[in-house]
């Protein structure tokens, strides 16, 4: 291993904005997917069956992508040092793929939405997981990454405020989120692409360099069946999978139960937004937690408190007066625990990455990153589609404007009972990652010497080497 080059051992604003600020414009149309199957299903006359299906075939769309773009960007910077091709090429694809998935025409089929949904999760992967890898090796101190990921919040709450801000504006046909709304945010991401960007190529340090003592020829797959030999990584991906899958419970139903359980749809963005001010507020509160606690426990905490919280959610479905008033309640819970796990939650990913990279000799670290994008991504998927499907077995309907008795149950079911229970079996994993920040610490310790001995043995080889060329002539 070489010595790590072009690090910031202190994370200043500067850096901590520039890195972020691509993520909004990245966010903003990430953002689509809480409405997608609502729009899909109310304006183009898809049915939900045909969503949940286009959603599983993205899962497992991902799970070759994931790994192949973790595992090249792994490459890429073990020659380079960098991984901002990646991040370059991500970003401006996104834009293209966006536009005609969420402005689809006149006539949708089911193949149209197909093979837009997943080159428009194949871009979103490509700037990802590079970004997400480069923001954890921008400083090798541990505590610094929880600013690293905690200005990223910031920067992709920003892209989703700017979602919901879109249909308030003048120009649009109302509050509600229409087709009408999906083309201008593509708009407003296009705008934001270039410049955000360039910032982040002109501030933000390529992070630590270590050149493999280890030369591999492995492909994706191999890759990853060597990181399934780590215990935390693995403990990790539990916590991922179960808690995942609960928050995509909840959002596969989110909007169809504000626009058409509840005829709130109006209210929407605004709540929306509000969860967006909330979170983007309890960001500094958060760090401050993190740095106490630790981010194993940080991060239990926060998982708890969104299981706690979704017992709202079965009142919040009775139609009472107060309706409204307690899903404003949910949404400002909702978003102090999101804004506590998300950087408990990549700052800890980062951690595990260091210690894969000292028991193993071999950097995988966008590999392991990749593994967390497929969970988030299939969980997502899957636990939309199953809770659409379900929510469709019960008698939801939202393409009628009156819905079944039964329903009700339903509902609660996926967007209530579900989000719970798993919440609580991904709470229960937590523990078992065990990278705590005392732990990260020693490895970092024997990484920087282990890279220390490698650069000392490369001087000297090219010392000889250099001596030997004289006495040869």
């Amino acid at each position: 291993m070489s010595l790590p080059k072009k690090t910031s051992t202190t994370i200043t604003p500067l850096i901590g904005i520039a890195y972020a600020l691509p993520v909004a414009p990245v966010l903003l149309l990430m953002s689509s997917n809480n409405v997608l199957s609502g729009i899909y299903a109310k304006h183009h006359g898809l049915s939900l069956a045909s969503i949940s299906i286009v959603m599983l075939v993205a899962g497992l769309f991902d799970a070759v992508t994931d790994p192949a773009i973790g595992y090249f960007s792994d490459r890429y910077h073990a020659r380079t040092g960098s991984r901002r091709p990646f991040v370059i090429g991500g970003a401006l694809l996104l834009i293209p793929c966006a536009w005609f998935l969420l402005n689809p025409g006149e006539s949708v089929t089911i193949a149209y939405f197909l093979l837009w949904y997943l080159l428009f999760y194949l871009s979103i992967t490509l700037f990802q997981i590079p970004h997400l890898t480069w923001g954890g090796e921008i400083s090798p101190i541990s505590e610094q990454k929880n600013k690293v990921y905690g200005y990223r919040n910031l920067g992709g709450y920003m892209g989703m405020m700017v979602f919901m801000i879109i249909p308030m504006l003048p120009f649009t046909e109302g509050s509600e989120v229409t087709p009408e709304t999906m083309r201008y945010l593509v708009v407003a991401a296009g705008l934001l692409v270039m410049p955000t960007l360039f910032v982040l190529l002109r501030y933000v340090p390529t992070g630590a360099h270590y050149s493999e003592s280890l030369k591999t020829t492995e492909n994706p797959f191999q890759a990853i069946h060597a990181l399934m030999h780590s215990r935390p990584l693995l403990w990790f991906l539990a916590v991922s999978i179960a808690y995942v899958l609960a928050q995509g419970f909840y959002i596969g139903l989110e909007f169809m139960v504000m626009d058409i359980w509840l005829d709130m749809g109006d209210y929407y963005v605004y709540l929306s937004l509000l969860h967006l001010v909330v979170a983007s507020l309890a960001v500094a509160p958060a760090m401050k937690i993190i740095t106490r606690l630790g981010k194993i426990k940080a991060l239990r905490l926060s998982i708890m408190v969104f299981a706690i919280t979704v017992f709202l959610l079965p009142v919040v479905l009775l139609k009472s007066p107060y309706s409204l008033h307690l899903y404003a309640i949910f949404q400002m819970l909702y978003a102090t625990a999101s804004a506590l796990g998300n950087i408990a939650l990549f700052s800890l990913l980062s951690d595990v990455s260091d210690y894969n990279t000292f028991k193993l000799g071999i950097d995988r670290s966008a590999s392991c990153f990749s593994l967390q994008s497929l969970v988030m991504k299939s969980m997502t998927a899957m636990g939309i589609a199953l809770s659409i499907a379900l929510a469709g077995w019960w008698g939801f309907d939202p393409a009628k404007t009156s819905q079944p008795e039964g329903a009700y149950w339903g509902l609660v079911l996926c967007i209530g009972v579900m989000p719970m229970l798993l919440s609580f079996v991904a709470a229960l994993c937590v523990p078992g990652i065990a990278i705590t920040e005392k732990r990260h610490a020693v490895i970092r310790r024997r990484l920087d010497a282990r890279a220390e001995r490698a650069s000392q043995y490369v001087v000297q080889s090219k010392s000889l080497s250099g001596d030997a060329v004289p006495a040869l002539k």
